[in-house]
């Protein structure tokens, strides 16, 4: 089925330009669904649901089913297409900071708790002994460093690669996504973050 395409003058347009309310219709998306059951997914109360249901009805954005039984709600398309012009942002750039900000949220969170555990207190300034570019990190009162690797098992910096090398890597990164993905399973529930932005040395 095609995905349906919203008008950028109409309410639904704008109500889908919010990721709450995205986040409110994707239970429907991938079949029929029960206020209860929509709810549970969603993480909020059937009232919250109940709320967002009617909404989504009287904007034709989902369906209700007929049958016996407690009602059952679908999404009117198995995907929407909304406008860029119907975006509260001024532009893309603005428009993917919206996006990623509560992904930064967590990861200053993470980062925060990590960087209190350890009585990490003082701000390190120096060079880096690998690149010589200088940079500031956590430390202790000692001048024990914190490496970004150690406050969210991450990695920060730059690469200088070659054109092979760095398309390696990105089909690399994909590669491993994809095979953790596929695998799915419930118990930890992580954040990955694996950004590579060239850069514009223009």
């Amino acid at each position: 089925m095609e995905p349906l395409r919203l008008d950028p003058g109409s309410e639904a347009a704008r109500t889908l330009d919010r990721p709450r309310a995205r986040a409110m219709l994707a239970p429907f998306l991938t079949g029929p669904r029960g206020l209860s059951e929509a709810a549970r997914t969603a993480g909020v109360s059937r009232q919250a649901m109940r709320y967002w249901v009617r909404k989504f009805e009287r904007l034709g954005l989902l369906v209700r089913l007929s049958g016996p039984g407690r009602p059952r709600w679908q999404s009117a398309a198995p995907a929407y297409l909304i406008p860029f012009s119907a975006s509260r942002a001024a532009g893309l750039e603005e428009w993917l900071a919206e996006r990623a900000a509560a992904d930064h949220a967590a990861l200053l969170r993470t980062a925060a708790r990590h960087l209190e555990a350890r009585g990490l207190d003082h701000l390190h300034f120096a060079p880096d002994p690998v690149s010589g570019e200088p940079v500031t990190r956590p430390a202790d009162a000692q001048g024990r460093v914190a490496l970004e690797r150690d406050l969210v098992d991450g990695f920060s910096g730059v690469l200088e690669l070659s054109p092979t090398d760095a398309a390696a890597l990105r089909r690399d990164l994909a590669a491993l996504w994809e095979r953790y993905r596929r695998r799915g399973g419930r118990g930890v529930r992580l954040r990955v973050y694996a950004y590579l932005a060239e850069e514009d040395r223009r």
